[in-house]
């Protein structure tokens, strides 16, 4: 199934939701401003074309009103010579008259002038029932008291008579009024403004006058238009595509930013599903990266520092894991093979004892049931350390205090080790210490049986006591290879064995000192170990005193 993917949805989206409400919104702004312009046009030309209006019909009760005035005074005159003076007088006085002219009913005239021009315009006013005074004004000088004041200026204004013929104008395009005329409608309705034309944002208005009949048309170049309108209409587009641009640049922006952080997420998902639990999202945050794509990465990046640290510790424990099964192999091999040298020397010197075929003499029988004996007790010490671990782990290890001859207790030990010469250094004045009898010979059996196993032949092991306050000191040292300081400490833990030629070719389960070191503790001592001129362990445990004494009888 075909799917979308987040940038492509972001483009359509911001086509949809941005693009198209700016095209519409500035198609509505463009056709509002065009009909408010429109209709101030209209309204501005009417207002032209009324004043034009209001101008020539003033004009023309003016002049009718001189006129009524001189046919008034032309009743005092009893001579035609005087008549025709006064007119002259008039004439030449006002700069807009152009003729004056007495009429009779024949149509004979009297004229103070000869010549005559075409831009004129005529007003007669009746003097008696056969006499009239015709004034003649001049065009051009009406034109000039029309437009003095620039009115509708920035419009093109004519004046037509019946004939179109054009009387009064504002300009001298007549190619732009032949083309007025030819869109004129052919009929109109006097004193009533009518618009024509087919350019609705152009409008022309024309009005037709009674008297005279004269017709009086407004039309709007396109200058005029061109702030309102097309300017206008250029700026709203201007404005859109500015708008436009920004907002194209805004969401490729966005876009871009949001696919940078998608695509950051996908790649530590894809690293994470590969096993590399290290891998971070690296946001390139900025103003146009979403909450919730920064707060997506950091729980992830949390989650995933969890599962790496969950992994680790997985790893670890398998590797533990490992170690303690290579170690339970170790020590199953190590423990049977250790098992079976006692167990075969029992059975071997239990089997010559019981044969009948020869003869045993007395001393031949001491001597196999002391080394029965002594395999016996071996075996007997192998098992305690074995049971005793899972105590000192739990830290539930029992221990039976009572007062111990530590002289003795170390001598009674160290008669079953006949390899080495073990050199004894005890004070005879050394007081009774407070231990567990048994657990003690345990812990110096194992200590003089590493030190009779590890150390190199022909050497002597020294086994030095002595006080130091209220604890013994007992110190074991053997002579062997040097053992590092990195490795020194680890020979406490479980299984931990040092690996050298000596170790290779000789037998243990490196419990040892995991075990002493248990048993010193719960006794109330302390243990360490020296790789100074050789090997050394020195613990300590606690003396018999006086107050000692009163807790042991309070106890028992």
């Amino acid at each position: 199934m075909f799917r979308l993917r987040i940038f492509e949805q972001l483009i359509i989206l911001f086509f949809i939701a941005v693009l198209l409400p700016l095209c519409i919104a500035a198609v509505i702004v463009i056709n509002v401003n065009q009909h408010a312009v429109r209709a101030q046009l209209r309204y501005s030309t009417s207002i032209s074309i009324d004043n034009i209006h209001q101008k020539i019909t003033d004009k023309i009760k003016d002049k009718k009103k001189t006129i009524s005035y001189l046919s008034q005074s032309l009743k005092y005159f009893d001579s035609k010579d005087k008549i025709l003076s006064f007119l002259s007088d008039i004439k030449n006085s006002s700069s807009d008259i152009k003729e004056i002219y007495l009429l009779n009913d024949a149509g004979l005239a009297y004229s103070s002038e000869s010549s005559y021009s075409p831009y004129k315009f005529e007003i007669i006013e009746q003097i008696d029932k056969n006499k009239y005074i015709k004034e003649v004004i001049d065009l051009k000088t009406l034109e000039t008291e029309l437009f003095y004041n620039k009115i509708g200026s920035k419009r093109y204004i004519f004046i037509i008579d019946s004939n179109n013929n054009l009387i009064l104008s504002n300009n001298d395009d007549l190619e732009y009024f032949n083309n007025i005329l030819k869109e004129l409608p052919d009929k109109l309705n006097k004193e009533q403004i009518m618009f024509f034309g087919k350019q609705k944002n152009l409008p022309k208005a024309a009005l037709k006058l009674k008297s005279p009949d004269w017709t009086i048309i407004v039309a709007t170049p396109k200058q005029l238009i061109s702030y309102g309108i097309i300017k206008a209409r250029f700026k709203i587009i201007l404005t859109l595509i500015i708008a436009a641009v920004i907002s194209i640049i805004s969401g490729i922006w966005y876009s871009l930013s949001l696919r940078t952080s998608i695509k950051q997420l996908f790649k530590a998902i894809i690293a994470i599903g590969k096993g590399n639990y290290k891998r971070r999202i690296r946001l390139i945050r900025n103003v146009f990266t979403p909450y919730e794509v920064i707060f997506l990465s950091k729980e992830f990046n949390n989650m995933v520092k969890k599962i790496n640290k969950s992994y680790r510790n997985l790893q670890s424990a398998n590797e533990q894991l490992s170690k303690l099964d290579l170690m339970k192999s170790n020590l199953i091999d190590t423990v049977s093979h250790e098992f079976r040298t006692p167990l075969t020397c029992i059975k071997g010197y239990t089997s010559r004892l019981l044969r009948n075929d020869i003869k045993v003499d007395e001393s031949t029988k001491i001597k196999s049931l002391k080394v029965i004996k002594q395999q016996t007790e071996r075996l007997s010490r192998m098992v305690e350390d074995l049971l005793v671990i899972p105590d000192i782990e739990s830290k539930v290890l029992r221990v039976c205090p009572d007062e111990v001859n530590l002289k003795e207790s170390i001598e009674n030990c160290t008669m079953y080790f006949n390899q080495k010469q073990v050199n004894i250094q005890i004070p005879d004045n050394l007081p009774n210490v407070w231990v567990d009898p048994d657990r003690l010979q345990q812990i110096i059996m194992n200590l003089i049986d590493n030190a009779n196993k590890y150390s190199k032949e022909d050497s002597e092991i020294k086994l030095q006591v002595y006080q130091d306050k209220r604890f013994a000191v007992v110190s074991i040292q053997n002579e062997c290879n040097p053992i590092p300081d990195d490795k020194l400490k680890q020979l406490f833990d479980k299984f931990t064995r040092i690996e050298d030629n000596l170790t290779r070719t000789t037998r243990g389960t490196g419990l040892g000192l995991f075990i002493t070191k248990g048993l010193i503790e719960n006794m109330g001592g302390k243990v360490k170990l020296s790789n100074k001129k050789g090997f050394k362990i020195s613990f300590t445990l606690p003396l018999y005193t006086d107050q000692v004494s009163e807790i042991a009888d309070l106890l028992s």
